[in-house]
């Protein structure tokens, strides 16, 4: 997934994709996220997708919901209605 923060109204809360490598390093950002995109080749985009779809439609607006994407273990996470400063862990 090439998209590190979607927001797609202003009647919604803000969903993002963190991707978290094995070192514990966080790609936040598109340009970073391309130097490490093969080692995320696992991820389903379409299933990406249909979670980003799905927590924007019950994220609060004055939150934001995080999916956290980790190399180590090839783990995906989701974190709804956090805080805007929540990062998520750097281990699932």
């Amino acid at each position: 997934m090439n998209v590190s923060q979607v927001q797609f109204s202003n009647d919604t809360g803000q969903v993002r994709t963190v991707h978290i490598l094995k070192t514990g390093e966080h790609i936040d950002s598109l340009e970073e996220f391309q130097k490490f995109e093969e080692r995320f080749s696992w991820v389903n985009r379409s299933e990406m997708i249909r979670k980003l779809f799905q927590l924007r439609s019950v994220t609060d607006i004055r939150k934001q919901s995080v999916i956290a994407i980790y190399e180590d273990g090839r783990k995906i996470r989701e974190f709804v209605n956090v805080e805007r400063e929540f990062k998520p862990l750097n281990y699932y």
